[in-house]
């Protein structure tokens, strides 16, 4: 288990990406974990390119799991039930009703605009613009959310999965009149002949840095790469891409890449 020293408690904000969609968050005494999957392969047949930042056995006490939604890369049940049962986990409300009924009481729904409270971090839900359900008969499932998290100091939103939506800059004005400290934002990549569908669920590098500048915030960290090989790209397309769109972008200081495993920091001098 990671202890959380001294050092570590005078920062404001810690950001360790694991991989994929999965990011360890610490505010100052609360631990939130995102999207958990720490499995080898992707749908039994995507193999993962780089282990797990952070080992399940190494993660700190864990005050909240936050899902966006049901695809298997950002819901592994494996994942889930490896981690301890009462830990609560937020999620879209069907996917909330689904998790209860497969077992999982500590599951709870929130809703779009709707806020809980988890110590002092306030976790307000959004609309994300990407399908949850992937088949004509799961529609029930199609619902997925983007998380803003604020402890009044230190604030984050995670877009989980996402095209272009102004729901970003309306969470991320949430925090006014203080700026937003962090956006952790996917990025993907698709064959010329699939991007226009692709778009309308994703973020593309260049989608990214766009969603960058609309909602303001102090530092940008992709996350989504470097995890699992897809069927159309592989695990470090996408961040190539990012990479050298950059050294033209205005704000490309504020990019902060991590690899799996990397923790970017906010201390009170920030």
């Amino acid at each position: 288990m990671i202890p959380i020293t001294s050092a570590e408690q005078r920062n404001r904000l810690s950001i360790t990406y694991i991989g994929h969609a999965t990011v360890l968050l610490q505010f100052r005494g609360v631990c939130l974990l995102t999207d958990p999957n720490f499995d080898n392969k992707l749908g039994y047949f995507l193999p993962r390119v780089t282990p797990p930042g952070v080992k399940l056995a190494e993660l700190p006490c864990i005050d909240a799991i936050l899902l966006t939604h049901a695809h298997a890369d950002h819901l592994s049940f494996r994942s889930l039930h490896a981690l301890p049962r009462e830990t609560p986990v937020l999620a879209p409300p069907a996917i909330a009703r689904w998790l209860q009924r497969a077992g999982m009481s500590s599951a709870r729904a929130i809703h779009e605009g709707q806020t809980l409270q988890i110590g002092p971090v306030t976790i307000t839900a959004g609309s994300a613009r990407h399908m949850g359900a992937r088949y004509v008969i799961d529609r029930w499932r199609g619902e997925a959310h983007m998380y803003l998290m604020d402890d009044g100091r230190s604030s984050v939103l995670f877009a989980g999965d996402t095209a272009v939506t102004p729901t970003a800059e309306q969470l991320a004005r949430r925090v006014a009149p203080r700026q937003l400290d962090v956006v952790l934002l996917p990025i993907g990549i698709a064959p010329w002949w699939k991007q226009y569908f692709f778009r309308r669920g994703h973020l593309t590098p260049a989608d990214a840095l766009v969603t960058f500048t609309q909602v303001n915030a102090r530092f940008f960290i992709p996350f989504h790469w470097g995890t699992f090989r897809h069927v159309t790209s592989g695990a470090y397309d996408a961040i190539n891409v990012l990479r050298a769109l950059l050294p033209t972008h205005a704000r490309r200081s504020e990019v902060r890449i991590l690899e799996p495993g990397e923790t970017f920091r906010l201390t009170d001098s920030d």
